[in-house]
């Protein structure tokens, strides 16, 4: 999520739109930036279709699932960056996460932030080169967060893309002094720019749930492409071939990103395995107990359809995180150690601790979601609906404690 600071004294969002009332004048030096940059590209195309693309996705999120401010199993239906299940191929998620808003403040923020900035990037690179760089970014984003979030729930959003497009404006501003009107004009920006990065990079560390991960990748990603595609952008738009290795280079490091889950993998892939179960799960529970309080089903029916289908599935699961325990014990275990048989350094080497964390936290979070379901269970048997009402917040509960858990790995 994305706080906006105008560029310049009385900045309006970058548009076609050239009347502005007196009361709100516009800088001269931004009005004369603006005319330089539609001289350069009259009509944007991809920005204002960015845009159109996220409200669409927002709005068909909404009308599917009946809410503006979505729940775990909706983001990881539609796309959601989440680790075990891009540990076990869905690689896509890389790229569908930056698409994704979590509620209307999110997508708002965010909306506002590509329209102000985004026609500044779109101008100067041309659309098509526009576009290319936008999904790099979006993508290096996610192929940083991951390795901070890799087991830690969900991340979604456009901000890390969005950070790509400062941090490629930022490089164009730090190397066109001297090149022209057009460039001192925008090296005038460096100062500003650089406090918008700041503010909001202050904002991630200090509200909780920002994927400030993706937004630092989203910006070393920018600078990045900015030295590669917009260096030269002020003598002439850049033709798309100069995006090829920035492509290469970004398909390399988001191989690198899933292929250094590496020890992660077996219980990343139990995570993800067992997420998509607990998804089906809570949308068919949700949807029987409905049919219960509608009179179209019988409450002992459900009872019995859980206790044939999901009991087992949890028990399957749990004993599957007690060998996954067994094995990070075992690890922590085989550790070198020193010639008085202490593991060397005083610990478990990093990656084993953490194995030992998400193997442990998991056990439990299965145990929690294992009691929650023999409440709802007891409350169809009993007609309580407040025992099942009881155990869908428990089941909530054990799941934000795993994410909890996990995000002290």
């Amino acid at each position: 999520m994305l706080s906006v600071t105008t560029l310049f004294p009385s900045d309006p969002p970058v548009d076609d739109e050239d009347d502005v009332d007196d009361e709100h004048a516009v800088d001269p030096r931004q009005a004369r930036l603006q005319e330089m940059l539609r001289a350069r590209l009259p009509r944007l195309i991809f920005t204002p279709a960015i845009l159109a693309a996220i409200l669409v996705v927002f709005v068909a999120m909404a009308a599917t699932s009946g809410a503006v401010s979505f729940s775990s199993q909706t983001l990881y239906r539609w796309g959601a960056q989440f680790g075990p299940a891009i540990a076990r191929g869905q690689w896509w998620r890389l790229l569908t996460a930056m698409w994704l808003h979590t509620n209307l403040l999110h997508i708002a923020l965010n909306s506002l932030f590509l329209w102000r900035f985004g026609g500044y990037v779109e101008r100067l690179l041309g659309p098509v080169v526009f576009l290319i760089v936008y999904l790099l970014a979006g993508v290096i984003a996610s192929a940083v967060s991951l390795q901070f979030q890799a087991s830690n729930g969900l991340s979604v959003g456009a901000s890390g893309a969005l950070f790509g497009l400062v941090g490629i404006l930022l490089m164009v501003a730090m190397t066109s002094r001297g090149s022209g009107v057009l460039g001192d004009m925008l090296a005038e920006l460096r100062p500003n720019l650089i406090s918008v990065v700041v503010v909001n990079l202050m904002l991630g560390f200090m509200v909780q749930g920002i994927d400030n991960a993706a937004h630092i990748g989203g910006l070393a990603g920018g600078l990045a492409l900015g030295w590669l595609v917009g260096r030269h952008s002020l003598e002439t738009i850049p033709s798309p071939r100069v995006t090829l290795i920035p492509i290469v280079l970004t398909a390399g490091l988001a191989t690198a990103a899933v292929v250094s889950l590496g020890w992660r993998q077996d219980i990343l892939t139990e995570l993800g395995r067992v997420a998509e179960h607990i998804n089906k799960a809570e949308d068919a529970f949700r949807s029987s107990w409905a049919d219960v309080e509608a009179g179209r089903q019988q409450a002992a029916d459900v009872a019995a359809d859980v206790e044939r289908t999901v009991f087992p599935f949890i028990r399957d699961a749990q004993g599957r995180a007690d060998e996954i325990l067994r094995v990070a014990t075992a690890r922590a275990a085989d550790a070198p150690r020193d010639s008085d048989a202490r593991v060397a350094h005083g610990e478990a080497p990093a990656g084993v601790r953490t194995a030992l964390t998400l193997a442990s936290a998991w056990k439990v979070c299965l145990a929690e979601y294992a009691a929650a379901w023999q409440l709802r269970v007891a409350g169809l048997r009993e007609h309580d609906a407040r025992r099942v009402a009881e155990g869908d917040e428990r089941a909530e509960a054990a799941i934000r404690e795993m994410s909890r858990a996990l995000a002290g790995r």
